[in-house]
């Protein structure tokens, strides 16, 4: 997209029109008057015209009649050089101005970089100053929005093509599983129950996967959040009940509350049960078998803070995967180089349903020893 497609301005094509609604006064106007629209004119011709009044008067009030001409002919000259010296005044006077408008007129267009021809002064030293410093600031705004529309844009294509690839790969599979069910599988019971459950797991994660995407397509269009008072306790108790029945064994899974004060807090109640079981489930997954396992979901409260930990002794994140783990699609490597399983979204909705709140996420994590999450969120939101 180009800078002029960014900042909205006229296409090409939209031009024409819009220089002709801009000149369509001046083009009904007289074309004797037309110099006069120019500052410089108008001041020239407003100073030449009290000064001939001041002369004139002067003139009536002192003249002589032997002494008329001369006294005509020096007002005359006092006219034309006062005229010639405001004219050259106005000039100077004018020329950052010109310069100004030059640069703004080139910032209009899409041509950021022409911020250098402002003439800025700093400390500001008079109203031209402060028009090119408030400029100066509008560009650095729209250079800045220019970013962020550039990196989102890019956010959104690289976003879309893994989507696309994370799709086609299920219904490639489920294409393949029907065409071998129709041609080899048809009379044989056992492998046609075999493939029907490979096609049903296929249908659940694509199932998963859309709706995630979707989950995240509410997120980052900024959905109202369905506000409530909640006790962070009793939602922390609910997730805990859910993790142990999800457990395939018996490891640890525990809560622990370090705060006496009571966890209320206004959020969006079943964005906060999803926060808490993508982190959860994160943790079942990754984190270490019975009988070592142990997950801990850790409650505290600061000032006006609430704090969620979530915490597992597995094997912890590799250094190389820590830093894109809450990228979209993206999806570490366990120490068997083998691809971990998921679609990669998790963690995404977990970022994205912290944001929604004001809150931050962060992760800390030891090799052999550990995954911490850690969730502030504002108590006042």
């Amino acid at each position: 997209m180009s800078k002029h497609k960014t900042f909205g301005s006229p296409s090409p094509a939209e031009e024409p029109t819009h220089a002709l609604a801009r000149s369509k006064g001046s083009a009904q106007s007289p074309a004797w008057l037309r110099p006069f629209f120019s500052m410089r004119v108008q001041i020239t011709f407003i100073y030449s015209l009290l000064l001939t009044s001041v002369v004139i008067l002067t003139c009536l009030l002192v003249a002589r009649q032997e002494s008329f001409m001369v006294i005509l002919f020096g007002a005359a000259l006092m006219i034309c050089i006062g005229t010639a010296l405001t004219f050259l005044l106005a000039t100077i006077l004018l020329r950052p101005l010109w310069q100004l408008t030059d640069a703004a007129q080139a910032i209009a267009v899409g041509d950021l970089q022409q911020r250098s021809r402002l003439p800025l002064r700093l400390p500001p030293q008079d109203e031209i100053d402060r028009l090119s410093g408030s400029i100066d600031v509008m560009v650095t705004r729209l250079e800045h929005a220019e970013e962020m529309q550039n990196a989102s844009e890019e956010r959104f294509h690289q976003f879309f093509s893994d989507a696309s690839h994370q799709l086609r790969t299920p219904l490639t599979s489920i294409r393949g599983f029907t065409d071998l069910l129709t041609r080899k599988a048809k009379d044989d019971p056992e492998m046609r129950a075999h493939i029907l459950g490979r096609m049903k797991g296929e249908t659940e994660r694509m199932t998963n996967l859309i709706n995630d995407i979707l989950t995240l397509a509410r997120l980052d269009d900024r959905h109202p959040l369905k506000l409530q008072y909640c006790d962070l306790v009793e939602i922390a108790l609910e997730s805990i009940e859910q993790t142990r029945a999800r457990a395939n064994d018996e490891r640890t899974i525990n809560l622990m509350v370090a705060s006496d004060e009571r966890m209320g807090i206004r959020v969006d109640k079943n964005r906060i049960k999803q926060l808490l079981f993508v982190l959860m489930d994160n943790a079942l997954r990754y984190g270490r078998p019975a009988p070592d396992g142990i997950i801990t979901l850790k409650l505290d409260k600061q000032k006006d803070q609430l704090l969620i930990f979530v915490i597992d002794n597995g094997y912890g994140i590799a250094k190389e995967d820590l830093e894109h783990i809450f990228e979209a699609f993206y999806r570490g490597r366990q120490r068997s180089n083998a691809t971990l399983p998921g679609t990669g979204l998790g963690l995404t909705i977990a970022a994205a349903i912290v944001r929604a709140h004001n809150g931050t996420i962060t992760v800390c994590n030891e090799p052999d020893k550990g995954t911490e999450f850690k969730i502030t969120l504002p108590t006042l939101s």
